[in-house]
């Protein structure tokens, strides 16, 4: 026991001395979030004139607003006005940039051209445009734009470029459907195809689209990827995002599997949108969506903070056990709000022997831990972190050997809801390899855990009051060899 307690001061005085200069005096927020109101749900992400423009909606009369940023980090909000009599913000679906000047507007420079759906007109819609950067909209017409045969409430629009075609594409969402448009100028519109007949477990409603071309890492093959949230039917209960991946020829969508996956594993990543043209804007392909989930509503549970975004994530597209699959890990410029990092050398975790630090949120862990003898007896059954603050909120992540999923749990839902939801969210995930690795990047609103270089990712909302938690890294009922790490405050 001694020894015990000897190694582990021992691995908490390594841990200390690794300490890097600290590079600003507080902290800065990780995620998007308003002062006055509780945001929705992102809209759009474009990139124009030097900066990512987010569209998204609020609380305050549901209205649409935008913000700007740099680097994905730090983010202004940036007013969006329009003519005495024009429509409102309320109910825009899809902001496009309109580069080929393929309408009328934008003389001199490509305007955003904004589409919207009418609450209680089947097939009409709204356009609106801007040649300020975003700053003023115009209605284009006091006629509502109408798609012909149109007979179902719209949920949601996106419109894309479709180089080959030199076209645009919009995608209608209404029920379990999804319907291919064609137009040369975005006011006219053909009807060429439609998506969904064919999709397996079809559940909850499905609330938000998008849709984007990914290539696969390590090769030239480009394929499509189509997201559609629905508002339950996740794999953990409640809302999430599904996704599917297929062949798009501009016309028809050909998904090569009628089983959606799920981009998050977690409770609380919703309506997610990626970073529209990409490609064209010579950019990575970044998602942000909201933190939330329905099953709130459903047990009556009220948000303590304001409404937050997710992380924005850069995704990378991998083929792997013979399948396509999504990655995703936070966007590098978050190490340019580093505030301090402790490093943790090679260390090896059992039942009476773990690390232990007190550390300021916001927080990033990053781990990677020796698996190669799981197969053996001693393994440890769970590793991962403990997070806890003065109150005793306390969340725990990491990986279940011998069920083989990586998880989060969350005690003291387990402890309000015993008979309707235990708060436990995993994620399957069968390796062969030697190493895992695990990321965390937690707040006082959220956590998010990226594992297996981002092929497996959890979101979490959560509620730590103060402006510190303890952390733990464990492994219970075993060992299992810490290889390195690194404790980050920003």
């Amino acid at each position: 026991m001694k020894s015990q307690v000897t190694f582990l001061l021992l691995i908490v005085g390594i841990l200390l001395g690794c300490t890097t200069t600290k590079k600003q005096e507080s902290a800065v927020p990780l995620h998007f979030s308003l002062n006055d109101s509780l945001v929705q749900n992102p809209i759009a992400l474009i990139f124009h004139e030097d900066n990512y423009h987010l569209f998204y909606s609020y609380t305050k009369d549901d209205e649409t607003e935008q913000a700007e940023s740099q680097d994905l980090v730090h983010w202004q909000n940036k007013p969006m006005s329009f003519e005495t009599g024009q429509i409102s913000t309320q109910n825009l679906k899809s902001v496009v940039i309109d580069w080929n000047h393929t309408t009328e507007f934008g003389a001199d420079n490509p305007a955003l051209i904004a589409l919207g759906i009418s609450d209680d007109q089947f097939g009409e819609l709204t356009l609106a445009y801007s040649e300020d950067n975003g700053a003023g909209w115009k209605q284009y017409s006091d006629e509502p734009i109408i798609l012909e045969d149109y007979y179902q409430p719209i949920q949601d629009l996106k419109v894309i470029w479709n180089d080959d075609a030199q076209k645009w594409t919009m995608l209608v969402l209404s029920g379990y459907e999804v319907r291919f448009y064609s137009s040369a100028n975005l006011i006219n519109w053909e009807y060429v195809s439609r998506f969904g007949d064919d999709v397996y477990l079809k559940s909850g409603e499905w609330t938000k689209l998008d849709f984007f071309p990914m290539e696969v890492a390590g090769t030239n093959e480009m394929k499509w990827v189509l997201f559609i949230s629905a508002d339950s039917g996740s794999p953990n209960e409640g809302s999430g995002v599904q996704y599917f991946v297929g062949d798009f020829d501009g016309y028809v969508y050909r998904s090569s599997h009628n089983k959606p996956k799920w981009v998050d594993h977690g409770s609380d990543l919703y309506q997610a949108v990626v970073l529209s043209d990409y490609l064209g804007s010579n950019k990575a392909p970044v998602l942000i969506g909201s933190i939330y989930n329905s099953i709130y509503t459903k047990f009556n549970i009220e948000p303590k903070e304001s409404g937050v975004f997710s992380l924005v994530r850069e995704l990378t597209f991998k083929e792997k056990f013979n399948d396509y699959y999504l990655a995703a890990q936070s966007v590098k410029t978050i190490e340019s709000i580093e505030h301090e990092r402790d490093l943790i050398k090679e260390a090896e975790l059992t039942d009476g022997v773990k690390i232990e630090k007190k550390q300021r949120l916001p927080l990033r862990i990053d781990l990677t831990f020796d698996v190669n003898n799981r197969l053996y007896l001693g393994m440890a059954e769970t590793f991962g972190v403990k997070i806890r603050n003065n109150e005793g909120k306390e969340l725990m992540l990491g990986y279940q050997v011998e069920r083989r999923y990586f998880f989060i749990a969350d005690p003291t839902i387990q402890t309000e809801f015993p008979d309707t939801w235990d708060g436990f969210n995993y994620a399957p995930y069968v390796t062969n390899e030697p190493l895992m690795d695990m990321t965390l990047i937690i707040d006082k609103n959220s956590a998010e855990l990226f594992a297996m270089n981002g092929l497996i990712s959890l979101s979490r909302k959560i509620a730590f009051e103060g402006e510190s938690v303890q952390v733990q890294i464990f492994g219970e009922k075993g060992k299992v060899s810490l290889l390195k790490g690194a404790l980050t405050e920003y």
